[in-house]
């Protein structure tokens, strides 16, 4: 099953700490495509938790975005090699990955890093240099870090998705099942923060313990609020526990999951049964030519791996952005690099996000996380088997509810 996901909210901030197992470092070999270019390989690395659901996509996708990037010429014709460091679900080993990277003057950057660490590592970042390129905010931190440059709202998602299902699915009631922890519980505050001024308002703010192994009692007393939609506060496997309880009582809510947990095939699996009124959340346009040709990378570099989930997508994303930006770079040098950076905006990996803007801070909840610059989210409906876009197909802003 999925890894744990506690949401906790502090001074109006959503910050998630993932509990999960241990892992070892490894390496992702340079793709067969590297030998034909020449000269000593650019050198990244990425710090990523492997004792979670999300590792494995991960290192996935920037193993597959690795060989796409060499496959069309590398970096200034030299190949592309990206190491994966897993944190161990440890701190002081999230903090020896950034170390290590900093001190290795071989390194350029670090790539699509997905980890809970942001205080241990950001710091570590920032005094060295090294630009985070497609960084998944997943700590506070990230909210303000000067080298950090995300390619998704990462936890802001969850809120997100209660401003789409206000936008796009005229729900006035969101319903909202929360981990019962007292970080928990100021989830559907922060949620009322931005839904409100759009006529919304949290209703169904029901705890579940972490430990529940029967939602029934839960799912009956969040149907009988009566939501108009149902967004995720639980962990992975909570949430699908739910959503079966929720079904089961004949309850027809739309319900909003996440695409970084569910592809096609993993709603299948996890969901079967009660995919009626179920709605993906995502923070890439799936009906863009980028998200083709991310299909096309992912069938011709990695076949064998069985998801293509927005955790491979977003890494894959990564690894593609830094490439466009080393190749512009004035000098494959870590201070060029973060300068090209630091100025690029405009890039959208052929459409899979809106135009990013790293020149301007994002103002958006009260301008407290000037560094979460990318802000869009998606609203796709599940019909059989596949995802479908709603309405128009526009991108919604994940603080605003403006269309993209």
């Amino acid at each position: 099953m999925k890894q744990p996901k506690v949401i906790a909210v502090a001074a109006g901030l959503i910050l998630v700490v993932s509990a999960c197992s241990s892992s070892k470092k490894t390496g992702s070999a340079p793709p067969t495509s590297a030998a034909a270019l020449s000269g000593t390989p650019v050198e990244a690395v990425s710090i990523i938790d492997m004792g979670t659901s999300a590792g494995p996509d991960y290192q996935a996708g920037i193993s597959i975005g690795e060989a796409a990037v060499n496959a069309a010429g590398g970096i200034k014709g030299h190949p592309l090699h990206i190491t994966v460091c897993t944190d161990l679900s440890d701190p002081n080993q999230a903090a020896a990955c950034a170390r290590d990277a900093v001190s290795n003057s071989a390194v350029l950057a670090d790539i699509g890093t997905n980890t809970t660490y942001g205080a241990q590592i950001d710091p570590i970042l920032t005094a060295g240099g090294l630009a985070s390129v497609g960084n998944s905010v997943d700590s506070s931190p990230d909210f303000t870090c000067n080298v950090c440059f995300n390619d998704s709202p990462g936890i802001f998602t969850s809120i997100g998705s209660a401003v789409i299902a206000v936008q796009q699915l005229n729900a006035k009631r969101i319903g909202i099942p929360y981990i019962d922890i007292p970080a928990g519980a100021t989830l559907a505050p922060t949620v009322d923060g931005l839904v409100k001024p759009l006529g919304g308002q949290s209703v169904g703010v029901v705890p579940v313990a972490v430990t529940a192994a029967d939602l029934t009692p839960q799912a009956a007393a969040e149907g009988a609020a009566k939501p108009d939609a149902i967004i995720d506060g639980l962990t992975e496997s909570l949430f699908t526990k739910f959503i079966h309880a929720y079904r089961a009582q004949g309850f027809q809510t739309p319900i909003i999951v996440s695409g970084a947990v569910y592809d096609e095939q993993q709603v299948q699996s996890a969901l079967s049964g009660v995919t009626d009124n179920l709605y993906i959340d995502t923070d890439m346009d799936h009906s863009s030519h980028g998200y083709q040709t991310f299909l096309a990378d992912k069938a011709k570099y990695d076949p064998s791996y069985a998801h293509h989930n927005d955790g491979v997508l977003r890494a894959y994303f990564a690894v593609k952005e830094f490439a466009y930006a080393a190749n512009h770079a004035n000098s494959l040098s870590r201070a060029d690099l973060l300068a090209e950076m630091n100025s690029l905006s405009g890039y959208t990996s052929d459409g899979l996000q809106p135009p990013l803007d790293y020149t301007q801070p994002q103002t958006g909840l009260g301008g407290k996380a000037p560094r979460v610059i990318s802000d869009t989210l998606w609203l796709l409906k599940y019909d059989n088997g596949k995802f479908v876009p709603v309405g128009s197909g526009k991108g919604i802003n994940a603080f605003t509810g403006a269309s993209s």
